[in-house]
């Protein structure tokens, strides 16, 4: 990988954040994702599914993305990672900051719904989410993952911006 594609990758969610914070969700391909993809999925071991996010250990290629993101940004930005096992759901629920949900590796559906939608009729967000596509997911939003077809790990990016 080169530092033109992780420059445009960070680029692309940028602008994505840039646009989107104060709005709603939004799903975002970022630039020359399939290229640094493989940077950030280290096998990070020791993670069970069901057990919940575990930081994501330093010199990670996902821990340099969450500090060159927050470096860009003007925040902090945390990592986290999961091992969502094949046929299990995940309800995030609402995380309390900002946050960018993505599959490494594998698929899943993904819901995001605002504060009091009662029902899957109340105007949420659903589509399935692949490797190289990211969701962004408001702090005043909940978000649930199911179908996993294959073993799926996701990352989080924690996003700490100033309220």
């Amino acid at each position: 990988m080169s530092d033109t594609d992780w420059e445009l990758f960070l680029r692309d969610l940028a602008l994505c954040l840039s646009t989107y914070q104060d709005r709603g969700p939004a799903v975002v391909w970022p630039e020359r994702a399939h290229t640094v993809l493989p940077s950030l999925d280290g096998g990070y071991g020791g993670v069970v599914p069901g057990t919940g996010w575990r930081p994501v250990p330093l010199g990670a290629g996902a821990r340099r993305l969450a500090v060159d993101l927050g470096r860009l940004m003007g925040y902090p930005v945390q990592a986290y990672e999961r091992l969502l096992a094949a046929g299990a759901a995940l309800p995030l629920g609402r995380a309390g900051a900002d946050v960018l949900l993505f599959p490494l590796s594998g698929g899943v559906r993904c819901r995001v719904e605002a504060r009091g939608a009662a029902n899957h009729q109340g105007g949420g967000l659903e589509l399935r989410l692949r490797a190289g596509e990211m969701v962004f997911v408001p702090a005043r939003h909940s978000c649930s993952l199911s179908e996993a077809w294959t073993p799926c790990r996701l990352l989080l990016l924690m996003l700490h911006a100033t309220p």
